[in-house]
């Protein structure tokens, strides 16, 4: 007779395919963690061209997760005496403006790990992939819409999450990612965790994926652009979130 617990896992994962079936997804990783205990999977594919079957190793951008590692470093960053939450952002980026000037003027580091900027947050913008790409990133919002007086209003705020990573790389004097290896990824053991795509390549990774009239298509570039990576560009496997979840 099967435990609880197995039968809850199987009432899970058939849910889970039956969603994939339905929504036209290709693969999953699924994994709980549970009073300490942990039972990952992996279902369906990584890839409609070139199928692989997903594993709980298997790599995937986790997207807005991202925003939790990058508001863990600002607090290390805090900790060590090497940032302030109430300093305003430009403090550390004089350079830094919006089209409202009270918002580029006032705007707190705090402002942009709570999402009350009120400034426009998707601006998704391709700067290239060099080790600038959050500093071009940061001077192209200088035309980016109000629209909400700061701290007025919680806005999700893509765009405040790379301005923070820009934040960190100046206080840091290292790129975002040299950062995040050194105040996140080697402290907590997070190995196989990056941000640059092409560092993935030798391992097994899904790639993502379009629906449209019923038909699944890899997404072309599958990649999120490196001006966006503080907000939204790790990728890792569902093991390496727990590591992360108990950190």
């Amino acid at each position: 007779m099967k435990d609880s617990h197995e039968a809850h896992w199987e009432n899970l994962s058939e849910f889970v395919r039956q969603a994939m079936e339905k929504n036209k997804i290709p693969g999953v990783a699924l994994g709980i963690l549970h009073r300490g205990k942990m039972r990952a999977a992996g279902f369906g594919v990584t890839n409609v061209n070139h199928p692989l079957p997903v594993t709980a190793e298997t790599l995937f951008q986790i997207g807005s997760i991202t925003k939790t590692y990058t508001g863990t470093a600002i607090m290390r960053l805090v900790e060590m005496g090497k940032l302030a939450l109430d300093a305003t952002v430009r403090t550390y980026l004089p350079e830094f403006r919006v089209r409202d000037e009270t918002a580029s003027s006032q705007a707190t580091i705090r402002h942009l790990i709570t999402h009350m900027g009120g400034w426009v947050g998707d601006f998704f913008h391709d700067t290239g992939r060099g080790d600038d790409a959050l500093a071009r990133y940061v001077a192209d919002l200088a035309d980016l819409e109000q629209l909400a007086p700061l701290n007025t209003v919680w806005s999700y705020c893509n765009s405040g999450f790379s301005l923070a990573g820009r934040v960190i790389e100046v206080v840091t004097g290292k790129s975002y990612e040299a950062a995040m290896r050194e105040l996140i990824l080697e402290p907590l053991g997070l190995a196989h965790s990056y941000f640059d795509p092409g560092a993935v390549m030798t391992y097994r990774f899904a790639a993502g994926h379009d629906v449209e009239d019923q038909k699944t298509t890899v997404k072309r570039p599958w990649s999120i652009p490196p001006g966006a990576s503080s907000a939204t560009c790790t990728i890792c496997c569902a093991t390496r979130l727990f590591t992360w979840g108990m950190g």
